[in-house]
């Protein structure tokens, strides 16, 4: 319903400027938001570094499991030694006493770790929101800005999609497309990059 709302609010806004203003004075561009967000650098940057965080996590979650695999070995020999009938009836029950609290550990650090890897990715979903979010509002200053020093009276995203994901804007032209405009004035400070070594 929001999507179909959003829809409805960007075509009738854009309806309302094209209507205040008569098609011959009208100055029109459009953008690849999609790829605009892509390829700026930032993105790239902010991509990378989720990369690592991923990676960091799924380390530590390997070491955990590792951990409670180790518990689960210590269980079974355990269980095999409880199993010999040459034993006597005292050491049975220590071993039994052994194997409920090696179970009760990996039980403990199983939910630990399951805890644990939900709060890392919430965390990690949720700084990663926010970066986007700061990212797209940079790319929409830009856009803004560009606009006004180019005196163009609208600017729409050829990427945008409509709640049932077909293009809001069935045809423009490409001689109307600034992205790669936008995207090298974004990307003018992106760190260099080394030259790739044979």
């Amino acid at each position: 319903m929001k999507n179909i709302l959003k829809s409805f609010l960007v075509s009738a806004a854009t309806a309302m400027c094209l209507s205040s203003v008569s098609a011959e004075d009208l100055k029109i561009a459009s953008v690849n938001m999609e790829m605009l967000f892509n390829e700026f650098h930032m993105t790239k940057k902010v991509q990378a570094q989720v990369k690592v965080d991923q990676e960091r996590i799924q380390k530590d979650n390997a070491s955990r499991l590792e951990h409670i695999r180790g518990l689960q070995s210590e269980i079974e020999k355990l269980s095999k030694q409880r199993g010999d009938a040459t034993i006597s009836d005292k050491k049975r029950l220590e071993i039994e006493r052994q194997i409920k609290l090696k179970v009760s550990e990996g039980n403990a650090a199983d939910n630990e770790r399951r805890q644990w890897l939900q709060r890392q990715s919430k965390a990690l979903g949720e700084q990663t929101g926010e970066e986007q979010r700061a990212i797209l509002e940079n790319i929409q200053s830009k856009i803004a800005d560009y606009a006004r020093e180019q005196d163009f009276d609208v600017i729409v995203d050829q990427s945008s999609r409509s709640a049932t994901r077909t293009p809001v804007f069935a045809f423009i032209k490409d001689k109307y497309d600034v992205t790669a405009e936008l995207l090298k004035d974004l990307n003018k400070d992106a760190p260099v990059q080394p030259a790739a070594t044979e």
